[in-house]
C-alpha cells in the first residue's frame, strides 16, 4: 500500500515510452468493456479509486514511476481494501490507464509549481516580468506549436504568445492572447481586462511587437 507524504516533489519527466504505453493502455480498456455495462462501471469506480491511491504519492515523478514497477499489484491493495470483485478485470489494463490519468494530473501539477518558484524567484530579484513557461521554437514550425507565457509579477497579468500549425499544416498562426495566473495558486484563468481576447498576426514579429505594447499598457505596438 502507498504511503502519503513519503516522496520528495521533483518535476522530472516521466520517459516518452512509458507514458505511450499508458494511455494506450487507457485507450484499450474502456472499449473492451463497454458491450458489457456491469464491468465497464466496475472498471471506471476501480480506476479512479486507483487515482485516488497515487495522488497520495503527491507531484513526483520518481514516486509515480516507482508505483508503475507494483503494476496489478497497484490494483490488488484497492480491491483489497475496497472488497470490490476482481473477476473478469484486466487489473494490468487498469493500472496503466490509473497511471495515464494521474501522471496527466501530476505533468499539470508540477507546471503550476514551477510557474510559482519563477515568480518568487522574479519578485526577489525585482523583475516587473517573467517568462514562467516557454516550449518550442519562437519563429513557429507546423509541427511544433511554440507557446511562451509571460507573467506581470506583481499584479498576475499574463500574455501567451503562440505559434500554432494552420488548417493544411503548411505554415503557423501567430497571436498573443491576454490571460491571468494567480498569484497565489499559480492557476491561469481568462483575463481580467475589459474586451480582451486573442488576436492574430502574420509573423512572430508583429506577434512579439503587439506583446511589448500590451506589457506597456499601451492599446498599439
Amino acid at each position: 500500500m502507498t504511503e502519503p507524504g513519503n516522496h520528495a516533489f521533483d518535476d522530472s519527466s516521466v520517459p516518452m515510452l512509458t507514458s505511450a504505453a499508458w494511455q494506450q493502455a487507457e485507450a484499450r480498456l474502456y472499449p473492451s468493456v463497454t458491450s458489457r455495462p456491469d464491468i465497464y462501471q466496475r472498471v471506471v469506480q476501480l480506476v479512479r479509486m486507483t487515482v485516488d491511491r497515487l495522488r497520495e504519492l503527491g507531484p513526483s515523478t520518481a514516486a509515480l514511476l516507482l508505483a508503475a514497477e507494483r503494476g496489478p499489484d497497484l490494483v490488488v491493495d484497492v480491491l483489497t481494501d475496497s472488497g470490490m470483485s476482481p473477476a473478469e478485470l484486466d487489473l494490468a489494463l487498469v493500472a496503466d490507464a490509473a497511471l495515464a490519468m494521474r501522471h496527466r494530473e501530476v505533468v499539470g501539477e508540477q507546471a503550476v509549481a514551477r510557474r510559482l518558484r519563477t515568480l518568487a524567484d522574479a519578485r526577489r530579484s525585482g523583475q516587473e516580468w517573467v517568462v514562467v513557461e516557454e516550449a518550442g521554437h519562437p519563429e513557429g514550425d507546423p509541427f511544433v506549436p511554440y507557446h511562451r507565457l509571460e507573467v506581470e509579477v506583481a499584479t498576475g497579468r499574463a500574455l501567451l504568445v503562440t505559434a500554432t500549425p494552420d488548417e493544411d499544416f503548411t505554415s503557423v498562426v501567430h497571436a498573443v492572447e491576454p490571460l491571468h495566473v494567480d498569484l497565489a495558486t499559480g492557476s491561469v484563468t481568462e483575463s481580467r481586462e475589459t474586451g480582451a481576447s486573442a488576436t492574430s498576426y502574420p509573423g512572430a514579429g508583429e506577434r512579439d511587437a503587439r506583446a511589448e505594447a500590451l506589457r506597456r499598457g499601451t492599446p498599439n505596438p
